[in-house]
C-alpha cells in the first residue's frame, strides 16, 4: 500500500457514510469475507484488513458495495433465478467469486477499475463456439440433396469433435498455466475501485456494486468480444465492448443490475438510484459495439 496513493471523496455523496453503519457487524463480515473469497494477504496494512470498519480505507469500501447488493431487494432472502437481476445477482456474484477464491486489492496504473485474471476465453471457446459452428453447418446440410446430406451432417461433427478436443486442451493447458507459472485466477480491485482517481465522479457504493457484477460475468465465461463504438466515451475503437445486448456479456449484466436497483433498491437514497440510472445509460449507449437501442426512463 506505501506506493498508492489517493484522496477520500465526500463519504456522504458517495454513500458510505450510509453503508458504513451496516457493515460493521462480524456475522456480515464472515459472510462477504468467505462468500466473495478475499485473500487475506492482498488486504493487508493500508486497505483496511486491522481496520474493516473504516469506511475512508477500501476493505470497508468493499464491504460497503457487498452490503449494497446482497440488501437492496426489499424481500432480500429471495434469490430465486426466476426472479429479477436486483435479487438473484447478489447471489450470482458471489457463487462466481467463490469459485475463484481470490479477490485481491491492487495499486493498479489507473487505467481500469478491475481486472479479472483466468480462463474465460478457453472456456467461451468450449462451451459456445463449437456449438454455435455445428449448428452453422448443420443447417447449411439441409439444402444437400438428401442421399448425400448425411456426408455433410457427418462432417459437420467430425469438425464439432475437433473442436471440442481442441477446446478441452486449450482450457487445459490455460488451467495449469495460471495454476503454475501464471499466478493463478484472481479478481484484482484497483484504487479506482475504491476512490475517483482522477476527480471527477465519486466512485460511490452503487457504482462499486456494479463493478462487482461486471467482474463476476468475466468469471463466468464471459471475456469481451468486441470494439468500443465511434463517439464511445471508453475510447472509440478500443478493445473492451460487448458485441451486443445478446450476447449477454459483462456490460449487459453490469447495465441490468443497475437498472434494476434504480427501479426497485430498497434501503438507499434516491441520490444513488439516480446515480444507479445515469450510469446504467452511459454503458448501453457508449459500451456495444452494436448499440442496444434501449435507455434507463
Amino acid at each position: 500500500m506505501a506506493d498508492c496513493t489517493y484522496t477520500v471523496p465526500d463519504l456522504d455523496a458517495s454513500g458510505d457514510t450510509l453503508y458504513g453503519s451496516r457493515i460493521c457487524d462480524q456475522p456480515f463480515i464472515d459472510f462477504v469475507w468467505y462468500g466473495h473469497g478475499f485473500n487475506s494477504r492482498y488486504w493487508q496494512g493500508g486497505w483496511g484488513f486491522d481496520d474493516c470498519c473504516n469506511i475512508t480505507k477500501p476493505l470497508a469500501r468493499a464491504f460497503n458495495a457487498m452490503w449494497l447488493l446482497n440488501y437492496s431487494p426489499e424481500d432480500y432472502m429471495n434469490e430465486d433465478w426466476g426472479s429479477d437481476m436486483l435479487h438473484w445477482g447478489p447471489r450470482y456474484v458471489r457463487e462466481q467469486f467463490k469459485s475463484y477464491d481470490d479477490l485481491r486489492a491492487q495499486c493498479g496504473d489507473g487505467s481500469a477499475k478491475a481486472r479479472t485474471t483466468g480462463c474465460q476465453q478457453s472456456r467461451k471457446f468450449l462451451a459456445w463456439k463449437c456449438t454455435d459452428e455445428r449448428k452453422e453447418r448443420t443447417r447449411k446440410c439441409e439444402s444437400w440433396f438428401f442421399l448425400f446430406s448425411w456426408i455433410c451432417y457427418l462432417w459437420a461433427w467430425v469438425v464439432a469433435i475437433a473442436c471440442y478436443a481442441w477446446g478441452f486442451v486449450s482450457q487445459t493447458a490455460c488451467s495449469v498455466w495460471y495454476g503454475t507459472v501464471g499466478g493463478g485466477q484472481h479478481v484484482d480491485l484497483f484504487l479506482w475501485f475504491f476512490y475517483p482517481l482522477d476527480g471527477s465522479g465519486n466512485a460511490d457504493v452503487v457504482a462499486r456494486a456494479g463493478t462487482l457484477v461486471h467482474e463476476s460475468r468475466h468469471i463466468g465465461d464471459k471475456p469481451h468480444d468486441a470494439q468500443f463504438p465511434g463517439g464511445s466515451v471508453y475510447g472509440a475503437g478500443k478493445d473492451g465492448a460487448d458485441s451486443s445486448w445478446d450476447y449477454q456479456g459483462a456490460w449487459m449484466y453490469h447495465a441490468l443490475y443497475l437498472w434494476w436497483f434504480y427501479a426497485a433498491g430498497a434501503r438507499t437514497t434516491l441520490a444513488l438510484r439516480q446515480s444507479a440510472k445515469q450510469n446504467a445509460n452511459v454503458i448501453l449507449t457508449n459500451a456495444f459495439a452494436t448499440s442496444p437501442g434501449l435507455l434507463v426512463l
